[in-house]
């Protein structure tokens, strides 16, 4: 992950690592990390609640963006939710681009990429909508040794047949997780 510091670009220092066994583990660890999301998005993608769920530890926090005051914390409430929200879909389709990762530790990360999904609805009166975003998020390296989120946070750019808009500017950089 890079940060701009007086007008010049730098990464940002990741949780050290010294042996070539910690820098391949390292590179398994972001392979992993990416799966993950690409996992959560082929479940969305299939209407599948339980497999979105999958990809929280149980104490996950699940944000629609900081226009909605409150988060879904637990991987339960996120299943109920998951569950409730995906019974007006017909189908989606759901896009993630340009991940950057940090590794806070060996066992946390901060990851940030775009998204763009379509959705349409079971109800023919509700319009399709386009979204293009951001996805903030934590994962951390869960007692199976899986990569899963333990905060994930959509943040709209903009929408066609939405209301949402602009929510990128402005963010902290690196994104911070939901209740730090």
């Amino acid at each position: 992950m890079k940060q701009v510091v007086e007008g010049k670009m730098f990464s940002i220092k990741d949780a050290p690592v010294n042996t070539l066994e910690e820098r391949i583990q390292r590179l398994e660890d972001i392979r992993a990390i990416k799966e993950c999301m690409y996992h959560y998005m082929r479940c969305c993608d299939n209407l599948d609640p339980v497999g979105m769920a999958s990809c929280f530890t149980q104490t996950g926090k699940l944000s629609w963006g900081d226009v909605y005051p409150n988060y879904f914390d637990g991987k339960n409430a996120i299943l109920a939710h998951l569950k409730e929200i995906m019974g007006a879909a017909k189908t989606q389709t759901h896009y993630c681009t340009n991940e950057q990762i940090h590794f806070e530790t060996s066992n946390s990360a901060i990851v940030y990429c775009c998204m763009y999904s379509w959705q349409t609805f079971k109800n023919p009166d509700v319009a399709d909508i386009y979204s293009f975003g951001r996805y903030e998020s934590q994962v951390v390296r869960d007692m199976d040794g899986e990569w899963r989120f333990e905060s994930f946070k959509l943040i709209m750019a903009g929408t066609i047949g939405g209301m949402r808009a602009s929510e990128q500017f402005g963010r902290p950089w690196p994104p911070v997780p939901i209740g730090r």
